[in-house]
């Protein structure tokens, strides 16, 4: 089981798929998005969907446990300074960010037998 930080996890899929002289990087537009999820591969003929793909977490609707900070010192009516409020370990539920039209990218691993989703990809316009 791959366990650890998502750069942990990444290094160790990484191990686990081995190293490939034909490993690639390619960009791919998402057709439909979670959890339905398929996308089609830039110049590839076939689409894939979920099962075909290894998605990174930040892709994912996941959950996480966080700490909150309530917002900067406040003064009270006595003029006094009353400190920020926290909630800890309050859970944070994160939605997929995918959506239809989404443009990605997508490493090729195994001579284009395992894709891995890397993340959301961005053209600026430049002005």
């Amino acid at each position: 089981m791959i366990e650890g930080s998502n750069v942990s996890k990444f290094a160790q899929l990484i191990r686990n798929i081995g190293f490939n002289d034909y490993d690639q990087f390619e960009l791919a537009t998402v057709v439909s998005p979670p959890p339905s999820l398929r996308i089609q591969i830039d110049n590839m003929k076939v689409g894939l969907d979920a099962t075909d793909v290894v998605v990174a977490e930040h892709l994912t609707d996941h959950e996480r446990v966080v700490s909150l900070k309530d917002g900067p010192d406040t003064a009270g009516t006595s003029g006094e300074s009353s400190g920020p409020s926290y909630l800890e370990n309050a859970l944070l539920a994160i939605k997929s960010p995918l959506q239809a039209g989404d443009r990605v990218i997508v490493a090729s691993a195994n001579n284009g037998q395992t894709y891995v989703i890397l993340d959301k990809a961005v053209k600026y316009s430049g002005s």
